[in-house]
């Protein structure tokens, strides 16, 4: 009579699991991307730099971003181009008061800043500017994103005002004099999935030159949550 032995099962090959996971590596770092980051949400400190110096600028200052985007994957590669549209409310509190006087010799009104001398709450001067953005992005081909956007934007101050709360009431001002109302400066964020530290620096003034303090321009520091 003839016996049939059977071989002891293996507990598995080290070689085609090394395979495998070369051949998983591999595709994940060869497809082509799909599109991301095409909803930005940011909360940032706002600000301006090179105020005169008895001007002191509130903590309080707050702003907030949102942006709609598309992201145009570069092959690929781990790069992408983002653009779109987004609309940003810029905020500065401080103890600054605007006040206008007229230059005779040059024939125009002037925007000077100084110091409140009343008591008040809020002094508050909000922007709203509506942007295009334009973004060089890299996101690496790993289950967890690591990201880093450089970029510009272009805009235009939509909407600007004035809230003050003090000892003489409650009100607003619309329509500051002498703003420059063009807006283009970097972006930068950096982060990993959702969460991402942003930062933004505008090269243009906050007021047209010589008819209010010269080089004051505005940045911004915060998280930007992006959804998807």
């Amino acid at each position: 009579m003839l016996s049939a032995q059977t071989a002891p099962k293996k507990q598995g090959d080290p070689v085609k699991k090394d395979e495998s996971k070369k051949n998983s590596e591999f595709e994940l770092k060869n497809y082509k991307s799909d599109p991301n980051d095409r909803l930005i949400l940011e909360v940032n400190h706002t600000g301006w730099l090179n105020i005169p110096s008895n001007i002191k600028m509130n903590w309080k200052s707050l702003g907030f971003n949102v942006a709609l985007m598309f992201d145009k994957p570069l092959g690929r590669s781990n790069f992408s181009i983002g653009y779109g549209i987004g609309l940003y409310s810029h905020n500065f509190h401080s103890n600054a008061d605007f006040v206008y006087r007229y230059d005779s010799l040059k024939n125009y009104i002037v925007t000077d800043m100084v110091p409140k001398t009343n008591n008040y709450t809020i002094n508050r001067f909000g922007q709203k500017i509506l942007e295009i953005p334009l973004e060089l992005r890299f996101r690496t081909k790993t289950y967890t994103k690591f990201k880093v956007m450089l970029g510009g934007k272009f805009g235009y101050v939509v909407h600007d005002f004035r809230k003050v709360f003090d000892d003489r009431g409650k009100f607003k001002i619309y329509d500051t004099k002498n703003l420059n109302y063009l807006r283009y400066g970097v972006v930068f964020r950096i982060g990993v999935e959702q969460i991402c530290f942003t930062a933004c620096y505008y090269f243009s003034d906050v007021f047209k030159k010589d008819r209010a303090v010269n080089g004051i321009t505005p940045y911004s520091f915060g998280i930007a949550i992006i959804p998807y």
